[in-house]
Formats: structure tokens, sequence, C-alpha cells
């Protein structure tokens, strides 16, 4: 074999020879490198897709405030319970002292009066007259007009079959009229009370002894003759 020709075979061994040390020398390195880093717990650069873009963060929500772990419940007012009330009886009307009489002929009742606790009422339907008198140089008189002297009132419920009068005491200061002349009422209809106990104008007309503090008297009409106004005189 000639010289160069044996000249080339050995460059080319030792070509092929340190080549093969490059090689093993840069795969030795790599895999030093590897676990060198992965040692380290260092993050390899990686060929990554495109990363999203990132989410915003959910914005902080305040939580309301705890204050006890378990919530005692209020328990509501109750109302308490009111006791029933007993019926209690309305207190009765004392009854009227009542005197049946006769003068000049006629028939009247008398009342005394226990209390002035009560309204008297028409007995029954009818159309009303109220008179008023005053007591002038010994006369009764109607229609007078003297400021001086004490007013009288009579007050009449006029059916078409029966009149009924009431004579009370003074007016204004010792009875409260409660209707108006000329018109009409119902059965059960206010007409007057008596404010103090003053006498009736029979004490001051007629007899200065007589103690009631209401005269009465009922005609059947159109006889005129006298009936007895007992069944009508309850008061209320």
């Amino acid at each position: 074999m000639p010289l160069d020709i044996a000249v080339k075979h050995a460059l080319l061994r030792v070509g092929a020879v340190a080549l093969s040390s490059v090689v093993t020398a840069v795969v030795l390195f790599g895999v030093g490198r590897v676990i060198l880093i992965g040692d380290l717990g260092l993050a390899m650069p990686a060929n990554s897709q495109p990363s999203a873009s990132p989410s915003p963060s959910p914005s902080a929500t305040s939580s309301p405030a705890v204050l006890s772990d378990i919530a005692t419940p209020v328990p509501e007012p109750t109302a308490t319970p009111e006791p029933s009330a007993a019926q209690t009886p309305a207190p009765s009307t004392a009854p009227l002292a009542l005197t049946a009489f006769r003068f000049g002929g006629r028939s009247y009742v008398g009342i005394v009066l226990p209390d002035i606790n009560r309204t008297f009422v028409a007995p029954f339907a009818g159309r009303i007259e109220v008179l008023v008198y005053q007591f002038i140089d010994g006369e009764v008189r109607v229609g007078s007009n003297v400021p001086s002297l004490p007013f009288y009132p009579y007050i009449s419920v006029v059916a078409p079959d029966q009149k009924i009068t009431y004579r009370p005491g003074t007016l204004g200061s010792d009875t409260d009229v409660l209707v108006r002349h000329g018109t009409t009422v119902a059965a059960g209809d206010p007409l007057f009370r008596p404010i103090t106990l003053g006498r009736s104008s029979w004490t001051t007309f007629y007899n200065a002894s007589a103690p009631y503090q209401l005269v009465v008297s009922l005609q059947a009409l159109p006889s005129g003759r006298d009936l007895d106004p007992t069944p009508y005189l309850g008061g209320s």
C-alpha cells in the first residue's frame, strides 16, 4: 500500500474518533444539564402554545359581619289577653214617686224625682205643644214676657185620640226643653230633662206646699175625659 493512502486512512480514523468523542461529550453535557436543573427545581423553558389572556380576578365582595354562630331568635311581642269583661247590668233608674190627686174637678199625677239622671220621652207619636207661663200679680198668664219673673213650660204631646201634658220646673234653671213647638215626634223621642230638683210650676201657681218636681195630666180626645197617665210615667 502506498504511503499516502496509509496516511489518509490514519487521518480518517483519527477524525472519526474525534467526531465520536465530540458527539459523546455533547450528549453527556446535555444529560448532565438536565439532571442538574431538575435537581435544583428550575423550570425548563418549554415551547408552549400561546397562553390565553388571563381572566380577570373576581372582585372582592364584602361579606356581612357575623354577629354569632347561631342567631338567637327574638320572640315576637304577644299581646296580653284582656280579661273578658263580665256583662254588668246597667244601673237601674230609681223609681219615681207618683201621687194621684184631683184639683178643680180634674185628675193629675204629681211626681217626686229621686234624682235628675233621666230624660223624659214621648210616650206616643204626636204633635208638640210648648206653652210658656208666668205668674204675674197672682195670675197665671201665657204668652207674657217679664224678664224679671221666671218662665214655666207646659210640654204636651198631642195624638189624634189623646193628649198628655207635663208641667216641670222653671225653664232654663230647672228644666231643659229638648223639643220645639209645632214639631212632631215619634214614641221614645226626648222631650225634656230636669237639670235640678226644682219644684214644678204647680207649687207656684196652685199649691205652695206641693212637693212635686213634675205634674202630669192625660185626656182623651176629642172628649177631654181624664185618663190615667201612670202607665206612661216610667221616665228614662
